[in-house]
């Protein structure tokens, strides 16, 4: 299980990386900035296989939207004033529901606030860094999907209304905090759920996961059907009392969370577990790795047949 986690992860760096031949495709729905598209799904038709949409912080939602290629769609994150981001465009990319066509395989999507549920029916897709709101359903097609470093509020779970159970499902380093009475991870066969931090006790925090591998993560609510998974070095409430204690009580930021103050005795019993650690660690407020528009200058006119010079001004996330 070790190495389907490695391979992956370096499958969806290369993807992020993309080729020369690539094209990046701006989004943005406020009227009077002028990008080049203000519908995502627009720019999802107007995509090739293989390129990045680049979608900005609004305070109106993108819609519902369908993936039929393989695409590296990248938000700004989420939590962005809550967490120090005080310029314009502090707002989140608000998408409702993305389904993931079969055509799809191999896609990204990364710092998007995701209102609806996702739809997953494509092999080796990468949900990161995204706030998720809503069930992500991962259907008998959705073999090798990556689930990391994503905040799951509200209703967000994965598949706590599916009935059948994916293959080798890569579950990392997400904070779930959502207050779904069915939430948490469900119906999941040989996969690797690790450093993943549950807040809500009198949940189904997992369920129903066969041939897994559990390891280093905080649990606080009940579970139920773990035979025949491996279990190694998580922290479990459930284990002393039947309700399971919560942890980050009242907290409703990635921020407040991680700078928590918790007793030594519970430091010492997490150290080592949950969202904040591992080889890639939680990162706050979501936002994407690699290049993010922070300005753009144009012009207003120029002479005819002169070339038009566009400034771009990016920021690099780590």
């Amino acid at each position: 299980m070790t190495t389907m986690k490695k391979t992956i992860f370096l499958l969806a760096a290369a993807a992020l990386c993309g080729s020369a031949s690539a094209t990046i495709l701006r989004v943005n729905n406020v009227a009077t900035v002028g990008a080049p598209y203000t519908s995502l799904g627009d720019a999802i038709t107007a995509a090739t296989e293989g390129d990045t949409i680049m979608v900005d912080g609004s305070s109106t939602g993108y819609g519902n939207i369908s993936v039929g290629k393989r695409l590296v769609i990248m938000g700004p994150g989420y939590f962005r004033s809550e967490n120090g981001v005080i310029a314009e465009g502090a707002s989140s990319a608000m998408t409702g529901s993305i389904t993931f066509l079969s055509g799809s395989n191999g896609s990204i999507i990364q710092g998007l606030d995701i209102t609806g549920g996702t739809n997953v029916q494509a092999t080796n897709v990468t949900i990161t860094r995204c706030r998720v709101r809503n069930n992500i359903t991962l259907t008998n097609y959705a073999a090798n999907a990556v689930i990391h470093q994503n905040y799951f509020s509200d209703n967000g779970a994965i598949n706590k209304d599916y009935s059948n159970s994916v293959h080798n499902t890569q579950i990392t380093n997400n904070i779930f905090n959502s207050s779904a009475s069915n939430g948490g991870i469900r119906r999941i066969t040989d996969g690797y759920i690790a450093y993943n931090t549950f807040t809500y006790p009198d949940r189904d925090n997992f369920a129903n996961l066969t041939s897994c591998t559990l390891e280093h993560n905080i649990f606080v609510g009940n579970e139920t059907t773990i035979d025949g998974c491996t279990f190694t070095d998580n922290y479990w409430t459930g284990m002393q009392n039947s309700s399971g204690v919560a942890i980050y009580s009242n907290r409703d930021t990635d921020k407040t969370m991680k700078d928590e103050v918790l007793s030594e005795e519970l430091q010492a019993a997490i150290a080592g577990k949950g969202a904040f650690n591992g080889d890639d660690p939680y990162v706050i407020s979501g936002l994407p790795a690699g290049p993010v528009i922070e300005d753009i200058t144009v012009p207003a006119s120029v002479e005819k047949g002169q070339p038009l010079n566009i400034t771009i001004k990016l920021g690099i996330q780590k």
